[in-house]
């Protein structure tokens, strides 16, 4: 349990910072007091999330890869390794920035975005986009450096980004009076600064250099894609409920629309630590994995799910607790306000469920099984989303999207975390043989 908290906690802190980017520029732009730019940026997420999806299947393709060859002892691969990955992360990704660039107009009217808050979320996208490359390289560049047993760098890393938004953001969006525009500029410096600092940590910090080599870039890619591909599948089952979820909130207003919004920049920065959790123990199951430890494979299981459902109890009631502040602090009023008072009352059970499936993907990316993880995210953003907040909006209304949603989250989290442990029990009594990289 110490290793999963200590390794969860230094990651988190990074990791939240990086949703704190995105939550300072919120906060910022609300005291312009304009509710279409707070809806603009709820639509924008919509589209963003997609992306970002992309970095975190990438990052979890860098953690698997070169944590299995740290496990066995395989140096060499672990730096041919970490060095493909980020060329072949950047390379991607500048193609998806490109073309979701050229598409972005019709994909935010698809998810409900009209009038200024479609002209507004337009203008934040055409900004930002072109910086997914560095998103990529700042989000596998800390997974490398908690894979390499450094996660408090990692959490530098992370770091420095937050810095420097909240520097900026001021800067942009008041003095230089550059709005909804600036905010993008700003976010857009603050990817730069935690890919530079995660580069410099690998490799002027861990000497982890190694020579490209194109004939073992190709060798490597198959492993990579082996992780890569099903990872980022895994993860763009969840922006596809989200922007099927926004619709939904955007057929009841502009203000609920904003309470969606705010709630949906908060809540990463509450329970970001479950989304660490599941990054962060995914090293701990690759090396155990590797060294054929079936013991303590189960026990990082076992340990998680109790870290996820004593954190979110916690987190849950402080966030209740303070739920008119952030109302005032934040601007929201009317609609946008109710909203938020019922998402505070229901965000425990939804964050615990939701943790358990994400640290049941965790281990089946890192045991061999990374389409169940896929299967899996895939149902619930599906079956587990449409017909759960369908029914919700009936009974409901907007309030019944966050409730179904609730639901799918209980039957998928469960689901998922039983198939894993018969899949960790079946691994234990057959043998296997740690898988070479060379």
């Amino acid at each position: 349990m110490r290793h999963v908290m200590t390794l969860t906690i230094t990651s988190s802190i990074g990791l939240v910072s990086l949703f704190a980017v995105d939550l300072i520029d919120l906060y910022f732009l609300t005291l312009l007091e304009n509710q279409a730019i707070i809806a603009a940026l709820g639509f924008a997420a919509g589209i963003m999330f997609f992306n970002m999806s992309f970095s975190i299947g990438l990052s979890i393709a860098m953690s698997a890869t070169v944590a299995r060859a740290i496990g066995a002892k395989q140096d060499r691969q672990a730096r041919g390794l970490a060095l493909n990955n980020f060329v072949f992360s950047v390379s991607f990704t500048t193609i998806i920035a490109a073309v979701t660039w050229l598409f972005k107009t019709p994909l935010l009217a698809l998810i409900g975005a009209s009038g200024e808050a479609l002209l507004y979320a337009d203008q934040y996208l055409a900004i930002i986009l072109p910086s997914l490359p560095f998103l990529a390289v700042a989000m596998s560049g800390s997974a490398l450096l908690r894979a390499m047993g450094a996660p408090k760098l990692s959490m530098l890393a992370m770091l420095s980004g937050s810095a420097v938004n909240v520097v900026l953001d001021p800067i942009f969006i008041f003095w230089l009076d550059m709005g909804i525009e600036g905010a993008a500029i700003a976010s857009v410096f603050a990817r730069i600064a935690v890919g530079a600092m995660a580069l410099y940590f690998i490799y002027a910090r861990h000497d982890f250099y190694c020579p490209f080599n194109f004939k073992l870039f190709v060798e490597h890619l198959r492993n990579i894609l082996t992780i890569a591909i099903p990872a980022m599948a895994t993860q763009l089952a969840t922006p596809f409920a989200n922007a099927y979820m926004t619709y939904e909130i955007a057929k009841f207003g502009e203000s609920y629309m904003a309470g969606w919004s705010i709630t949906g920049r908060i809540t990463p920065v509450v329970f970001g630590v479950i989304f660490a959790l599941s990054a962060a123990v995914g090293p701990i199951y690759a090396q155990n994995y590797g060294a054929g430890d079936f013991a303590r494979v189960r026990k990082t299981l076992y340990d998680s799910c109790l870290f996820v459902t004593g954190y979110c109890v916690v987190a849950a009631v402080i966030f209740y607790l303070c739920i008119d502040a952030l109302i005032i602090w934040f601007g929201a009023t009317d609609d946008a306000a109710e909203f938020m008072r019922f998402v505070a009352i229901w965000i425990g059970p939804a964050f615990s469920f939701y943790g358990f499936l994400f640290v049941a993907n965790a281990a089946f990316n890192n045991l061999g099984y990374p389409l169940v993880s896929t299967a899996f995210n895939f149902a619930k953003a599906t079956v587990g989303t449409v017909p759960f907040v369908m029914l919700g909006v009936n009974y409901m209304g907007a309030d019944g999207v966050f409730m179904g949603n609730t639901g799918g989250n209980l039957v998928f989290g469960i689901a998922a975390l039983s198939c894993c442990f018969y899949i960790i029990n079946k691994l234990d009594q057959s043998p296997i043989s740690t898988k070479n990289y060379a």
